[in-house]
């Protein structure tokens, strides 16, 4: 996967260590297919977003988590610090990989991976919530996530999607509104290199679940 470097993300009290990829260039010479590019080897705004909502707002009482495209795995492993069961999958085994080295760095035991391809989604098992972050950015995987909501969430449970205002992700929670989901939004503002940006993350509910 090339090589890492470590990076620390620092929230009220506490002080995550994050492995992340080092040379990115690296990996985009290896890319063949659209499949290939490497999303998962950065840590993105929308994540740095949810991992800081969660450890501020929410203890989670053991709830089972589904964290789709976890990539680096810095959200699941806070929701795991704060009291979760998680399951993480993403589609490239070196995410999951990467993943599992952060959370052990992070003293962080109560995770599952489970490589998985949305297409195809090998899970059948239903969790509290389901979370993600910035993986709305293509509009043909869209049906597959719906399906995963269908298939994967308890009656009552909420999806939690985190997004830096993404013209597509807007108009997939707009879908989602028009086929039954209540919306509540919350804006964190994340810095990074010198920018403000702004992560909205989406607390959807099915209405009658």
């Amino acid at each position: 996967m090339g090589y890492t470097s470590e990076t620390t993300v620092m929230f009220p009290g506490k002080t995550f260590k994050i492995n992340v990829v080092e040379d990115v260039d690296y990996l985009l010479d290896l890319v063949e297919t659209d499949d290939d590019v490497p999303f998962w080897a950065v840590l993105w705004p929308a994540a740095l977003g949810m991992a800081e909502y969660f450890w501020e707002n929410t203890s989670f009482g053991e709830k089972r988590i589904l964290e789709l495209g976890a990539g680096l795995g810095l959200v699941g492993i806070v929701a795991a610090a704060k009291g979760a069961e998680v399951v993480q999958t993403d589609f490239i085994p070196e995410a999951l990989q990467l993943a599992e080295e952060n959370a052990k760095i992070n003293h962080i035991t109560k995770i599952e991976r489970v490589l998985a391809d949305w297409r195809k989604f090998p899970l059948d098992e239903r969790f509290d919530l389901i979370i993600g972050s910035d993986i709305l950015y293509e509009p043909t995987l869209h049906p597959f996530l719906k399906e995963i909501f269908l298939t994967n969430l308890k009656p009552g449970g909420t999806v939690v999607l985190a997004d830096p205002g993404r013209d597509d992700a807007k108009s997939f929670i707009s879908m989602l509104q028009e086929e039954g989901y209540h919306t509540d939004t919350v804006t964190k503002e994340v810095f990074e290199t010198g920018r403000r940006i702004c992560v909205s993350i989406y607390f959807l509910n099915k209405s009658g679940g």
